[in-house]
């Protein structure tokens, strides 16, 4: 037994440490011991808890996995945490959010965040299996290449891979990665691509291709205009002009160089960042060195409204590269659904929608942006907002994905032992 083996080699420790005198170190053995001891009981404990949460959850129902990405509670949410809310809001639909606790989640089983949508600790995730035999289907939602070791572990009926950004930008990015990629391209039942790029590179490997690009959680972001203020960013707006916003992550990809010219040619305008440092490029760029640019550090997804609130102008200020080029940004859609103007780089992924205005160079920001100011009460561009975020939004998104994987022709073998078969057949 791994776990007696494991307790000789503390004991043995421990009497070395006796033998010589060794107090201290003899007392963090002791403590060693101890939690060799409970590990199995502690885990027994943890099986036991979770049966008994999901017991009565699961029957009849389409059950849909998330494999450990992003925490759950991570301040800004994207797509895993949102299409995992929009999915718990379908008829019959249970979902499971599989979380390693890595920094922002601190849950020991099981954490219900709705009655539909469970946070559990992806420790357990082993046990999943035998307590989900009496749904009516399992669904399993991929976003990361690593995840493809849950398959044989969850052994699901259906498998969803989604495609959300060039390989390029992820941790760990290396050969292994894209022949994954290629192999989940090939075998999972249905392939999500976020933007236009994307989906055309995954149609030439991916039998079943879907393109559905991010969106917004218009519920939340149309009351933005009553949102609690945010003291310390309110009292910087209020003695500017005009204040332009941004929200989230300020990386490579965020174009410095030309906000630092913009905010010199307008001392008048406030240009307020909210967002993580995420690679250290802000605090190097020098744009802080600007009276006129204000940076609020990383917020909780429920404070962004108190923010987007003092824009006059939302901003997504991207250089053009390959990465960006295969971005579909979710704050352009919660930026629409407050109804404030918006105006983006040339990305590809914003030239589709009537009410976001593009620029080329900094003269032609400056020029836009001075329009779009002029005009953030315009009833016809306050309309266009409102429809085109309507049209976008995260439950539009999740009945599309399920349709889709509906349509597909039913998986001939759904007995466990079918589902190990097609399970390791992505690791072939």
């Amino acid at each position: 037994m791994p776990e007696l083996s494991r307790i000789l080699r503390v004991l043995r420790r421990m009497a070395g440490h006796l033998l010589h005198l060794r107090f201290r170190a003899l007392h963090r053995e002791m403590s060693r011991a101890v939690s060799v001891l409970l590990a199995p009981l502690s885990a027994g404990r943890k099986r036991r808890a979770l049966r008994a949460a999901l017991a009565g959850r699961t029957s009849g129902k389409r059950v849909i996995l998330f494999p450990p990405t992003l925490d759950y509670h991570l301040p800004l949410y994207q797509r895993p945490q949102q299409l995992a809310r929009a999915y718990s809001r379908r008829p019959d639909t249970l979902v499971l959010y599989l979380t390693a606790n890595t920094r922002f989640d601190h849950v020991s089983v099981m954490e219900a965040l709705s009655p539909s949508l469970l946070l559990v600790n992806a420790s357990l995730a082993c046990e999943l299996p035998a307590l989900l035999q009496d749904a009516r289907q399992t669904v399993l939602s991929l976003s990361w290449t690593a995840n493809k070791r849950y398959l044989p572990l969850l052994r699901p009926d259906r498998v969803v891979y989604e495609y959300i950004d060039e390989l390029s930008i992820f941790d760990g990015y290396d050969e292994t990665m894209e022949r994954d990629h290629a192999a989940l391209l090939k075998r999972a039942d249905l392939t999500v691509c976020t933007a236009r790029a994307l989906y055309e590179k995954a149609r030439a490997l991916s039998p079943r291709v879907l393109l559905s690009p991010n969106a917004g959680d218009y519920p939340f972001f149309s009351a933005t205009a009553s949102a609690p203020d945010a003291p310390e960013a309110a009292a910087a707006s209020a003695r500017y002009r005009f204040t332009l916003g941004y929200y989230g992550a300020l990386a490579s990809w965020f174009d410095y160089p030309l906000l630092s010219a913009a905010a010199r040619a307008r001392p008048d305008w406030l240009f307020l960042l909210v967002g993580m440092d995420y690679d250290g490029t802000l605090k190097k760029s020098g744009l802080l060195k600007s009276p006129n640019v204000l940076w609020i550090p990383p917020q909780p997804y429920s404070r962004l409204p108190s923010y987007l609130k003092l824009f006059d102008l939302a901003l997504i200020p991207f250089v053009l590269n390959d990465v960006t080029r295969s971005t579909s940004p979710v704050k352009l859609f919660e930026y629409m659904a407050a109804q404030k103007p918006i105006l983006t780089s040339d990305m590809d992924e914003c030239r589709q929608y009537r009410s976001v205005a593009r620029y080329h160079g900094l003269s032609d920001f400056l020029a836009k942006a001075e329009e779009l100011l002029h005009r953030r009460r315009d009833p016809v561009l306050l309309e266009s907002l409102h429809s085109e975020a309507q049209a976008n939004t995260w439950d539009e998104r999740a009945a599309q994905i399920l349709s889709a994987l509906d349509a597909l022709p039913s998986w001939s073998d759904n007995t466990d032992s079918g589902r190990a078969v097609f399970a390791r057949s992505f690791s072939a």
